[in-house]
């Protein structure tokens, strides 16, 4: 990294901490209910928990952010929790973490593998597994939830009429400890599901831990941790359709206000020729922008003519309320 680079970069950190800080629009008080009673789909969104076997803060994290779910006063549809659940994909964190959602969740949980759970065997000499046996476990204890036999690494579910796409790595070649690798069968997967999902009007969304390059200030935060449409061409086939969400989280980039956004092009939402790019921030462990602690998500909401992402912080249950957007549907 040049000196250059550097500043840029130590720049951008400082004003998306600061903007997101200052209370123009602040904090509100604790305490999850949704915007509008006439909500449609209520859900709670977080990634990259980053859990460990017995590891008790973590754990402890995510315990405390369902009991805040499991006090709202609005129903929660779903919990959505979008990759990197464990720290280096051992089996005994991945059973734990299914024992930890059925006990404390306070609805269904959508479970996004990420690189964490599949390419990071073997750090730290917690197993021993190879990234395709790390692969088939995830497939395993996801199936064993849902009551599904997928022998896959991505598929759709529906919530309230809503259609869910769940996209992962396939582990091609041996894979890469970093990266998602995806065959044509899961690009045209991705494809027919959008077709069918939007051919009502509806809003789909999209759930993929890895963000798209040069998208929610990728370049700035993490430049290389996308999805390369030279690649893989995810990109313009969310573009052939109307009214889609995609939703990633790995690059710990914490939430910003839209503030923040407007003076450093850093963003936490954000829509691009048409489809909305959310990316999460990291719930478990330190973030590198924006909000930088842990615990912190968001709240996804859909009414008739509209969806509203509303970052929260499920430890606390405090919302960051210059940091929330309103997407109007087509």
């Amino acid at each position: 990294m040049t000196f250059s680079v550097f500043i840029s970069k130590a720049t951008a950190f400082l004003m998306s901490l600061f903007l997101t800080l200052i209370p123009y629009a602040g904090i509100s008080l604790p305490g999850l209910d949704v915007s509008d009673e006439n909500c449609k789909l209520n859900i709670e969104m977080i990634s990259d928990t980053h859990i460990e076997y017995n590891g008790i803060f973590r754990q402890g994290f995510m315990k405390q952010g369902f009991r805040t779910m499991s006090r709202s006063k609005a129903d929660i549809d779903a919990v959505l929790v979008n990759g990197d659940i464990t720290n280096y994909g051992d089996e005994p964190t991945l059973a734990q973490y299914y024992e930890l959602i059925k006990e404390f969740s306070p609805a269904p949980v959508i479970t996004v593998a990420g690189n964490h759970d599949i390419g990071h065997v073997g750090d730290r000499g917690v197993t021993d597994i190879t990234r395709e046996q790390a692969l088939e476990n995830f497939i395993r204890y996801r199936n064993e939830y849902l009551g599904t036999d997928y022998d896959v690494n991505y598929y759709s579910t529906e919530i309230n009429g809503y259609k869910f796409i769940i996209l992962g790595d396939e582990v091609i070649d041996g894979g890469h400890w970093d990266a998602i690798s995806m065959s044509d069968e899961q690009l045209e997967f991705l494809d027919r599901e959008l077709a069918e999902g939007t051919a009502d009007g509806l809003p789909v969304f999209v759930c993929c831990h890895w963000p798209l390059d040069h998208i929610n200030g990728e370049d700035t935060v993490w430049d290389g941790s996308g999805i390369a449409e030279d690649e893989y061409p995810v990109k313009s086939i969310l573009e052939k359709y109307d009214n889609v969400f995609y939703i990633s989280g790995h690059m710990h980039a914490g939430i910003k206000s839209k503030l923040a956004e407007e003076k450093t092009g850093l963003s936490s939402a954000e829509q691009v020729n048409g489809v909305t790019y959310i990316t999460l921030p990291t719930y478990g462990i330190i973030n590198w922008y924006g909000l930088t602690h842990s615990g912190t998500g968001a709240q996804l909401e859909v009414y008739e003519n509209r969806v509203v992402f509303r970052p929260v912080n499920y430890i606390t249950g405090n919302w960051y309320k210059n940091s929330a957007y309103t997407f109007e549907l087509s």
